[in-house]
Protein backbone atom coordinates (compact mmCIF):
# COMPACT_ATOMS: atom_id res chain seq x y z
CA UNK A 1 0.00 0.00 0.00
CA UNK A 2 1.18 3.48 -0.79
CA UNK A 3 1.59 5.79 2.19
CA UNK A 4 1.62 9.57 1.78
CA UNK A 5 2.35 12.67 3.81
CA UNK A 6 2.92 16.34 3.08
CA UNK A 7 5.44 18.77 4.57
CA UNK A 8 5.20 22.56 4.48
CA UNK A 9 7.54 25.28 5.67
CA UNK A 10 5.84 28.63 6.17
CA UNK A 11 5.87 31.43 8.70
CA UNK A 12 8.93 29.87 10.34
CA UNK A 13 7.13 26.60 11.01
CA UNK A 14 7.53 23.08 9.69
CA UNK A 15 4.16 21.38 9.24
CA UNK A 16 3.76 17.65 8.59
CA UNK A 17 0.50 15.80 7.95
CA UNK A 18 -0.71 12.44 6.67
CA UNK A 19 -2.39 12.37 3.27
CA UNK A 20 -5.19 9.86 2.70
CA UNK A 21 -7.23 8.93 -0.35
CA UNK A 22 -11.00 9.29 -0.22
CA UNK A 23 -13.39 6.69 -1.66
CA UNK A 24 -13.87 8.93 -4.72
CA UNK A 25 -10.09 9.10 -5.26
CA UNK A 26 -9.30 12.59 -3.93
CA UNK A 27 -6.31 13.18 -1.66
CA UNK A 28 -6.95 14.82 1.69
CA UNK A 29 -4.36 15.97 4.22
CA UNK A 30 -5.47 15.94 7.85
CA UNK A 31 -4.23 16.35 11.41
CA UNK A 32 -1.21 18.59 10.79
CA UNK A 33 1.54 18.73 13.39
CA UNK A 34 3.79 21.78 13.51
CA UNK A 35 7.30 22.38 14.75
CA UNK A 36 9.48 25.43 15.09
CA UNK A 37 12.29 25.75 12.59
CA UNK A 38 14.79 24.77 15.29
CA UNK A 39 13.16 21.37 15.90
CA UNK A 40 15.61 18.50 16.06
CA UNK A 41 15.97 16.24 13.03
CA UNK A 42 14.87 13.24 15.13
CA UNK A 43 11.59 15.00 16.01
CA UNK A 44 10.90 15.78 12.35
CA UNK A 45 11.82 12.21 11.40
CA UNK A 46 9.34 10.85 13.93
CA UNK A 47 6.60 13.14 12.60
CA UNK A 48 7.27 12.00 9.03
CA UNK A 49 7.08 8.36 10.11
CA UNK A 50 3.84 8.98 12.00
CA UNK A 51 2.39 10.91 9.05
CA UNK A 52 3.15 8.08 6.63
CA UNK A 53 1.77 5.48 9.06
CA UNK A 54 -1.49 7.46 9.48
CA UNK A 55 -2.08 7.60 5.71
CA UNK A 56 -5.18 5.63 4.72
CA UNK A 57 -7.09 4.57 1.63
CA UNK A 58 -10.85 4.74 1.14
CA UNK A 59 -11.58 7.35 3.81
CA UNK A 60 -15.07 8.85 3.60
CA UNK A 61 -15.50 11.81 1.28
CA UNK A 62 -15.90 15.07 3.18
CA UNK A 63 -19.08 17.07 2.64
CA UNK A 64 -18.75 20.24 0.60
CA UNK A 65 -18.83 22.24 3.86
CA UNK A 66 -16.07 20.06 5.34
CA UNK A 67 -13.95 20.56 2.19
CA UNK A 68 -14.29 24.34 2.63
CA UNK A 69 -12.92 24.12 6.19
CA UNK A 70 -10.37 21.39 5.47
CA UNK A 71 -7.32 23.71 5.35
CA UNK A 72 -8.11 25.70 8.52
CA UNK A 73 -6.02 23.36 10.75
CA UNK A 74 -3.03 24.03 8.46
CA UNK A 75 -3.51 27.78 8.79
CA UNK A 76 -3.72 27.33 12.56
CA UNK A 77 -0.53 25.21 12.53
CA UNK A 78 1.23 28.01 10.65
CA UNK A 79 -0.18 30.63 13.07
CA UNK A 80 -1.79 32.60 10.23
CA UNK A 81 -5.33 33.84 9.81
CA UNK A 82 -5.98 32.93 6.17
CA UNK A 83 -4.84 30.95 3.15
CA UNK A 84 -3.36 34.01 1.44
CA UNK A 85 -1.02 34.58 4.39
CA UNK A 86 -0.20 30.85 4.57
CA UNK A 87 0.79 30.91 0.89
CA UNK A 88 2.92 34.07 1.15
CA UNK A 89 6.16 32.15 1.67
CA UNK A 90 4.97 28.52 1.84
CA UNK A 91 7.13 25.71 0.56
CA UNK A 92 5.77 22.18 0.06
CA UNK A 93 7.16 18.67 -0.34
CA UNK A 94 5.01 15.58 -0.90
CA UNK A 95 6.29 12.32 0.62
CA UNK A 96 5.12 9.01 -0.87
CA UNK A 97 6.27 5.56 0.24
CA UNK A 98 5.57 2.51 -1.90
CA UNK A 99 7.14 -0.77 -0.81
CA UNK A 100 10.81 0.07 -0.12
CA UNK A 101 11.06 3.35 -2.08
CA UNK A 102 10.18 6.87 -0.97
CA UNK A 103 9.54 9.65 -3.48
CA UNK A 104 9.94 13.28 -2.41
CA UNK A 105 8.30 15.82 -4.70
CA UNK A 106 9.03 19.51 -4.13
CA UNK A 107 6.53 22.09 -5.34
CA UNK A 108 6.72 25.65 -6.62
CA UNK A 109 4.44 28.13 -4.86
CA UNK A 110 2.28 29.82 -7.52
CA UNK A 111 0.45 31.99 -5.00
CA UNK A 112 -2.91 31.77 -3.24
CA UNK A 113 -4.94 31.77 -6.45
CA UNK A 114 -2.97 29.05 -8.22
CA UNK A 115 -1.65 26.86 -5.37
CA UNK A 116 1.36 24.64 -5.90
CA UNK A 117 2.88 23.00 -8.96
CA UNK A 118 5.12 19.94 -8.78
CA UNK A 119 8.74 20.59 -9.69
CA UNK A 120 9.22 17.36 -11.66
CA UNK A 121 12.91 18.01 -12.36
CA UNK A 122 13.72 17.99 -8.63
CA UNK A 123 11.93 14.80 -7.56
CA UNK A 124 14.08 12.62 -5.30
CA UNK A 125 13.58 8.87 -4.95
CA UNK A 126 15.22 7.12 -2.01
CA UNK A 127 15.40 3.45 -1.15
CA UNK A 128 15.35 3.68 2.62
CA UNK A 129 13.15 3.04 5.62
CA UNK A 130 15.23 5.37 7.78
CA UNK A 131 13.03 8.34 8.64
CA UNK A 132 16.04 10.43 9.71
CA UNK A 133 17.42 10.16 6.18
CA UNK A 134 14.00 11.20 4.88
CA UNK A 135 13.93 14.14 7.28
CA UNK A 136 17.29 15.42 6.05
CA UNK A 137 16.10 15.32 2.43
CA UNK A 138 12.66 16.80 3.17
CA UNK A 139 14.19 19.70 5.11
CA UNK A 140 16.67 20.38 2.32
CA UNK A 141 13.87 20.40 -0.28
CA UNK A 142 11.73 22.75 1.81
CA UNK A 143 14.18 25.50 0.96
CA UNK A 144 16.80 27.17 3.03
CA UNK A 145 17.38 24.48 5.58
CA UNK A 146 15.92 25.64 8.87
CA UNK A 147 18.80 26.19 11.32
CA UNK A 148 19.65 24.03 14.33
CA UNK A 149 18.53 20.75 12.78
CA UNK A 150 20.97 18.66 14.77
CA UNK A 151 20.57 15.27 16.39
Amino acid sequence: MQQSAVAYFTNGRIIIAPVSRTVSGDNIATDPKWFGKSAKKTVIAQAIGEGLAASRADVPDPTSEEWKRQFIPFQDAAAVKNFKTFMRDARRVDIERTDDAVTLTPFDNLGPNNGFEARESDIVTLVTEDTETLAVHVLALLGPRPPAMSG
